[in-house]
């Protein structure tokens, strides 16, 4: 349930598209910038517009978040393995920006079959 096969930028998008809560984010205006490295790593640009969600690979403009973190990390976070607050805090996971909107991500992409 959930988890992403495997730790790819592509799995990582698929998951995301599948999981976004376009009622979360009603009335929210915001670019994610998310950054993974290592095997299966890229740049993903998540763009939210009152509900609608866009993603595509490449760099955004002007990112009110960043997210580093290694793809299989990421992924590990994803699949439910991992918890993305524990990471952060043990600076595994890097974020920078408002970390406001960053807390919402956990809203945005909630845990859906």
């Amino acid at each position: 349930m959930g988890a992403v096969p495997t730790a790819s930028i592509e799995a990582a998008a698929e998951w995301l598209r599948k999981h976004f809560a376009p009622e979360a984010a009603r009335g929210l205006r915001a670019t994610y910038q998310l950054d993974l490295a290592g095997a299966g790593g890229g740049l993903l640009r998540l763009e939210i517009d009152d509900g609608v969600l866009l993603i595509a690979r490449g760099r955004a403009e002007a990112p009110q978040v960043v997210l580093r973190a290694p793809a299989a990390l990421f992924s590990a976070v994803l699949g439910g393995r991992e918890n993305a607050e524990l990471l952060y805090m043990a600076g595994r996971i890097q974020i920078e920006g408002d970390l406001g909107l960053a807390a919402k991500l956990h809203a945005l992409f909630g845990r859906r079959t």
